[in-house]
């Protein structure tokens, strides 16, 4: 009997999902978007997967529940304890974007956490040995921008993610010419400050890019031995002190923040999963 009756509940449950409107299940994911805003990502997917069973073809919630994994796993301090879990976050992240792409190839936010997933897998296993990937990575987030995203709320904006993810990328990626031969790109630290700058101006009051700023005009006056840049990237990162941290995310990019203030030689290795700089690419 009580099986009988879970039955009639999850059928009746699901009658009730098939036949929500679609101002309904519009309200629902600007409610998901606003639960992830506030750092509650697991609530936030909750929702999501029940979107995707009443509209399966919705355009949003695939990137969404892209996005809720990338920072579930972006919580998770970084560790040989830790890595497993924060590797299964980042290939849930890279999965859900294909099927945003899969499902709504006109999305931009779908090439944007795919681009996100793989390197984010990149820096949990190491620069040195997934170097093959940068290309794609690139490749990814500058068809963002291509694409010309509109998707924007107060604390989030596509094209300004895609311009914060390029700077890190050519922050991180090593500038030699063997790595161009090899691989069809290279790093580059004046394009790096470029897209930060460009991040910054559309998101002026969010820490993570401003801390990018700071890194990564910091990383550029070490290598170059630019004391200017230095001074510079120390006040931007000094700044994130000042802001209100809302999230997890936002207080663990404070620290390090800190971090690299006292000691401005690990800017250009820095990312939140791990610390390693890689100069040198053999062939």
């Amino acid at each position: 009997m009580q099986r009988k009756i879970l039955t009639y509940a999850i059928a009746a449950m699901a009658a009730a999902l098939m036949s929500l409107s679609p101002g309904e299940i519009s309200d629902m994911v600007l409610k998901a978007d606003l639960l992830e805003d506030e750092g509650k990502y697991e609530e936030s997917n909750k929702i999501l997967f029940q979107v995707l069973k009443a509209d399966p073809g919705n355009k949003d919630a695939c990137w969404m529940i892209a996005r809720n994994y990338y920072n579930l796993g972006e919580e998770i301090p970084h560790s040989k304890e830790t890595e497993a879990k924060k590797l299964a976050y980042y290939e849930k992240c890279k999965e859900w974007s294909q099927k945003s792409i899969d499902n709504n190839p006109q999305v931009a936010e779908g090439y944007f956490y795919l681009g996100t997933g793989i390197s984010s897998v990149v820096l949990v296993q190491g620069i040195a040995r997934n170097l093959n990937k940068f290309k794609e990575v690139e490749k990814l987030w500058l068809k963002t921008l291509d694409m010309h995203p509109t998707y924007s709320t107060p604390t989030d904006n596509t094209q300004a993610n895609a311009d914060f993810a390029l700077c890190q990328y050519y922050r991180k990626a090593p500038e030699s010419s063997i790595m161009k031969l090899l691989f069809g790109t290279r790093g580059d630290l004046d394009k790096a400050v470029k897209y930060c700058g460009e991040a910054v101006k559309i998101l002026p009051n969010r820490i993570d890019l401003v801390k990018e700023m700071g890194v990564v005009l910091t990383c550029r006056g070490v290598r170059r031995g630019n004391q200017q840049d230095i001074d510079a990237g120390k006040k931007w990162l000094a700044k994130t002190k000042t802001m209100e941290a809302d999230t997890k995310i936002d207080r663990i990019d404070q620290e390090d923040a800190q971090r690299i203030m006292d000691n401005p030689k690990l800017a250009c290795g820095y990312s939140r999963v791990q610390q390693e700089e890689v100069t040198e690419v053999k062939k």
